[in-house]
């Protein structure tokens, strides 16, 4: 099945352009190519560029209630809070919030269906989106509303395709996902009311860039949904029951007129649009998609008069190496980049801003002749808030246009799914070179606070993007010059392309065999690595404890509080309630009952640990069961898949050996086991017996690590790392004897 969706991919399906036709468009063209820079070029009758979300969301919104047959939205994110408008009740009566909106057109179109295709996140992105949005859509969406997530993409991967398609006549493609803290208007007033998230929270201003096109090239793109559906039901069982939407009939295509919201102005009209692909394989048998990696780099390369980008990030080595080639030419083109002025997030200011910051730092020392200039938008009055340039946008010469998904990091020309549409102005093609100047100066217009008209006569006469910009410097609203020293709270540069930012897909066991040596590469004994890799918290909790004068730790205070925790005789409650709170935070249990140690004596610590931990499992196996069979989309993996298979066959023993010799991380694997409705007694009495060892071997731990710390002798430290070995052993031994399968009778 992977091969075949990936062949799919590799070759030009039949589709709504012919080949000879498409051949015949390409000939006219220098950077789009057929099946090496594009998958298609696609004709359109019609093609708007849609500034920030406002504009985006309201014009689809516009879109779909005029759909009859079908709705295909595709994201990298897809929340059912997201508001499509500022206004809390819509003048047409319908809801302004996405799922509310869904619902309400369903009811009132009976041939319509409704498909909304999301990555199947990683759980690192968990507390940043909707939680348990698959059971959200199915427990409250009309039943023609069809949510299907996706995980059918190579190791490390993500899907990251922004499209939306009506009636298979209309589309919408770029960086914007209907998801919420996305929307603004192009003022990006520092006080605007309506940019708040669904708790009411104001975010940053956020600039992004979307286009709509009709025709044949809404048609391919319509095409690539349904194949990307395709190919996620394979992989979804959960989603089976939902056939994907047919090819589209030609009568479709004439109700383009219909749905392109009536208010729209096109920026172009009659022109060829090249789609564009990244696709990581997800077989070892066909080719990655790298289209827009290979598109990205001629594009560079023929340029002659400017380069302008906006982009959320610049780290990719393909698009460092093809400016800095230019950069260091006597002769070339001046490259303006609009840029965040920070990353978003403590994570991504330590990872992706840190390849930034040596990515421009390469950059500059490659600009001998002056050429570079790298930007971030200033709007008055947000303090240390800055505008959040999500979009992105290519812009060379004005005869190149690509707007779409793809950022310039490695994993969006190398590794995740993405989707650009790019349109090139053939030779002597004034009309198209004309629009694809004005969509430049409405860019620059938002930024700089011009009116476009203005814009585009003020760089006639400077001809040069720089000297508009510059002359523009003093005022609130500007571009102004970047500063490529990143503050981060970490530098975690060092694993930026190998995790955070990598061109392929990664092995499964790469990142760990490039860190632990061969002979801890062992599942049972890195479980083992992990599970104790506690002691290295607690000594820096002693170091930290002692470290401070008393003055400063008010030490004496903490005492008190932690004597009367002690006497309290609420203090088991108060000790399994925070068990259960910070275990669904996914708090390590190890470190809880390493606390519990530390705080009271031996017996107390493991009695109140016992309690706490049983509490903390009940509570989220319940969470799970309750999610059912969506929180199995969060909660897999390849360890999991195992102890599923063991849970299946033989309740009581797997779980006793995933207490013995974890398998992943005690919340999940407590909500995994709800999910899959394991007998609760079972797994209760499993948990009672795969964790006495662990609390108490942890529980006397923690009283030698003290002991250690107080007095660190050779004997002291001697007897320390025999424990820790006894432990190990003794955790291996009864893990294999519980493993063992009964023998049939």
């Amino acid at each position: 099945m992977e091969a075949a969706h990936d062949a799919a991919l590799t070759t030009d399906p039949s589709g709504p352009v012919e080949r000879d036709t498409a051949e015949a468009q390409a000939r006219d063209h220098a950077l789009l190519a057929l099946g090496e820079t594009c998958w298609k070029i696609a004709h359109a009758a019609r093609v708007s560029v849609l500034i920030d979300a406002a504009d985006y969301y309201a014009n689809l919104r516009k879109a779909i209630l005029a759909a009859e047959r079908s709705v295909v939205i595709v994201g990298w994110d897809i929340d059912s809070r997201t508001r499509l408008l500022p206004e809390r009740r819509p003048s047409d009566g319908y809801p302004a919030t996405l799922l509310a909106f869904l619902n309400a057109v369903l009811e009132k179109k009976p041939e319509l269906h409704v498909v909304l295709l999301a990555w199947d996140f990683s759980m690192i992105y968990a507390f940043e989106r909707e939680f348990f949005p698959g059971y959200t859509f199915s427990s409250k969406a009309h039943p023609r509303l069809h949510f299907v997530l996706d995980g059918a993409h190579a190791l490390g991967a993500s899907h990251h395709q922004k499209l939306a398609v009506i009636d298979g006549c209309v589309a919408f493609s770029g960086g914007m996902d209907l998801t919420i803290r996305r929307w603004d208007r192009p003022a990006h007033d520092a006080y605007e009311a309506a940019r708040v998230d669904p708790a009411g929270e104001p975010y940053a201003p956020m600039h992004d860039v979307q286009v709509a096109v009709d025709g044949d090239a809404a048609v391919a793109l319509y095409d690539l949904t349904r194949m990307r559906l395709e190919h996620a039901l394979r992989y979804a069982p959960q989603s089976s029951d939902y056939a994907p939407p047919p090819a589209l009939p030609e009568g479709d295509r004439a109700r383009a007129t219909e749905v392109w919201p009536n208010d729209l102005e096109p920026d172009l009209r009659d022109v060829a649009i090249g789609i564009s692909r990244t696709h990581a394989s997800t077989s070892g048998d066909e080719e990655d998609v790298r289209e827009i990696a290979l598109l990205t780099r001629r594009a560079f390369a023929s340029a002659r008069r400017y380069i302008f980008i906006e982009n959320q990030y610049l780290t990719a080595a393909l698009a460092g190496d093809a400016l800095a080639q230019s950069l260091s030419a006597p002769e070339g083109p001046e490259i303006i980049a609009v840029l965040p002025k920070v990353e978003s997030g403590w994570l991504e200011q330590s990872s992706m801003g840190m390849l930034r910051t040596r990515m421009l730092a390469h950059l500059q020392r490659a600009d001998r002749f002056g050429r570079l200039h790298i930007y971030y938008p200033r709007v008055p009055d947000l303090g240390e808030h800055s505008v959040n340039v999500h979009s992105k946008l290519l812009i060379i010469d004005g005869r190149f246009l690509k707007i779409g998904s793809s950022n310039l990091s490695n994993r969006s020309l190398g590794l995740d799914t993405e989707c650009d549409l790019s349109i090139e102005a053939r030779p002597g093609d004034a009309r198209t070179e004309q629009a694809i100047e004005r969509v430049l100066c409405r860019l620059l217009g938002e930024h700089l606070d011009l009116d476009p008209e203005l814009c585009a006569r003020t760089l006639a006469e400077a001809g040069s993007l720089a000297a508009v910009i510059e002359a523009r410097r003093e005022h609130t609203r500007s571009l102004q010059p970047l500063d490529i020293e990143e503050d981060a709270p970490l530098n975690l540069e060092a694993l930026g392309e190998l995790v955070v930012d990598p061109e392929r897909p990664m092995g499964p066991d790469a990142f760990v065999q490039s860190l632990l040596p061969a002979e801890v590469r062992l599942p049972a004994v890195r479980s083992l690595v992990s599970t104790f890799g506690m002691i290295i918290p607690m000594a820096l909790v002693l170091w930290f404890w002692n470290s401070f004068p008393e003055d400063v730790t008010s030490a004496e205070r903490v005492t008190h509080l932690l004597s009367q925790l002690q006497s309290d005789p609420f203090g088991v409650a108060y000790v399994c309630g925070a068990y259960a709170v910070l275990g669904l935070a996914f708090v390590p249990i190890t470190a809880l009952i390493g606390a519990t140690a530390l705080v009271f004596d031996p017996g107390r610590a493991f009695a109140y640990s016992l309690c706490g931990a049983l509490l903390s499992a009940a509570v989220a196996y319940a969470v799970g069961r309750a999610a059912g069979s969506q929180a199995l989309r969060y909660l897999d993996g390849p360890r999991l898949r195992k102890l599923r298979e063991r849970l299946h066959a033989q309740a009581f023993r797997a779980t006793v050996v995933a207490r013995l010799l974890p398998v992943g991380n005690f919340t999940v694997i407590n909500m995994f086991a709800g999910a899959l409705r394991v007998p609760f007694g079972s797994f209760l009495a499993g948990n009672v017996i795969g964790m006495v060892l662990g609390i108490a071997g942890l529980t006397v731990l923690a009283g030698r690590l003290a002991l250690v710390w107080q007095r660190p002798s050779a004997s002291n430290f001697a007897v320390l790392a025999l424990y820790v070995l006894g432990l190990f052993g003794a955790s291996l031994l009864l893990s294999k004897l519980f493993e063992r399968q009964p023998r049939k009778s």
